[in-house]
């Protein structure tokens, strides 16, 4: 990059903290890769550059450096583009981004098309001073070791959460509704007295013979928080793509997600959803095989002869007209019955044209 001794560069400090990818795998990491930390460091390095004036100052805690889909990273491109940033500083470059390949686009190709300096101060780089042979091997080599560490880290993380889930342990963040994990282990899980018996009246509802829509306004209309409420009521950070209104009500299909858990009999299911690796960060859906499944693993809500029954009751034709609240007994038809009525009648029309053709030769 051309040198001009009388240019200010208006520069945006980076910043970058996860546990994901083992940022913070022991206590003296921790502190070394702090938030904090981090700042304290290269405002103590900017502090005689009199040719560096700090602008902004972008903070991505708790996002992976496996990809570069981070607000406060993205915040920072923005500046560039409209030219408010020309000098990006970071601690190294493992907090700049451990995804080899992007890293080097934008240490390599993208900051110096747009005239941008880069620094990582603790693998002594800046852009500014040209890059020398040794920088030509050591930069893509120290970002696919970054990368390599990433993956390594990912697979362990992978492995154990497999053997805790394995021992049934809950190992996710957010547990159902009626329930809440120990206090004196968060992997372990017991009933929410409060929720709990909401979640017992809901099945109580459903053996009554009301649909899904009755039991959801019934609970609206005695004031009983809904999940997404409730857990937000408790102090939870929980978060929903399910929340339409500014107060999240009972819906049929809040109701219905409840009658099918069979966590309200004591079966532990988790593993459900994955990534492919530790760069994708879309979910999909493993094969139900592949799910892991540990029953009677804590205290059951509801016993299994009442689940059994409306897991029948849920597979049945159960609509209802709008201002009716219950279930026609008429209505308790299975779609497997209707399936065997069909191939009846579908025979036995064949075989009346068999019958005819026979009859007029």
């Amino acid at each position: 990059m051309y040198q001009n001794i009388n240019k200010i560069y208006h520069a945006a400090i980076y910043v970058r903290l996860s546990k994901e990818d083992g940022d913070v795998s022991s206590s003296a990491k921790l502190e070394s890769n702090s938030i904090s930390n981090q700042k304290a460091l290269i405002l103590d390095f900017l502090k005689d550059k009199k040719d560096i004036e700090v602008v902004s100052v972008r903070v991505d805690d708790g996002y992976s450096g496996s990809n570069f889909d981070r607000p406060a990273f993205q915040a920072m491109l923005e500046d560039i583009r409209r030219g408010i940033v020309d000098c990006v500083v970071v601690k190294d470059l493992s907090r700049f981004g451990r995804e080899y390949i992007d890293s080097g686009k934008y240490i390599e190709r993208l900051f110096p098309a747009l005239g941008v300096r880069f620094i990582a101060i603790n693998d002594n780089y800046d852009s500014l001073k040209g890059k020398n042979q040794a920088d030509e091997i050591i930069i893509p080599f120290k970002n696919l070791i970054n990368d390599a560490y990433c993956r390594d880290i990912s697979i362990k993380i992978r492995s154990n959460l497999e053997i805790k889930r394995k021992k049934g342990e809950c190992v996710t963040p957010f547990v159902a509704f009626g329930y809440r994990k120990t206090k004196t282990d968060k992997h372990k899980l017991e009933i929410d007295p409060s929720a709990g018996s909401v979640v017992q009246d809901i099945f109580k509802m459903k053996l009554q013979g009301m649909s899904q829509d009755a039991i959801a306004n019934r609970l609206n209309e005695l004031g009983i928080l809904s999940p997404f409420e409730y857990k937000i009521s408790s102090g939870s950070r929980y978060e929903t793509g399910f929340r339409q209104k500014e107060q999240a009500l009972w819906s049929s299909v809040t109701v219905r997600r409840i009658l099918e858990n069979e966590v309200y009999i004591g079966n532990l299911v988790q593993g459900k959803r994955t990534t492919p690796n530790h760069k994708v960060k879309q979910t999909y859906v493993k094969p139900e095989d592949d799910w892991i499944r540990i029953e009677k693993n804590h205290e059951p809500l509801v016993s299994d002869r009442d689940f059994e029954i409306v897991q029948r009751l849920l597979g049945m034709d159960t609509r209802t007209s709008p201002d009716q609240k219950q279930v026609s007994k008429t209505s308790f038809i299975s779609k497997r019955s209707l399936q065997v009525n069909r191939s009846v009648r579908k025979n036995n029309a064949k075989s009346t044209v068999r019958i005819r053709t026979k009859c007029k030769k």
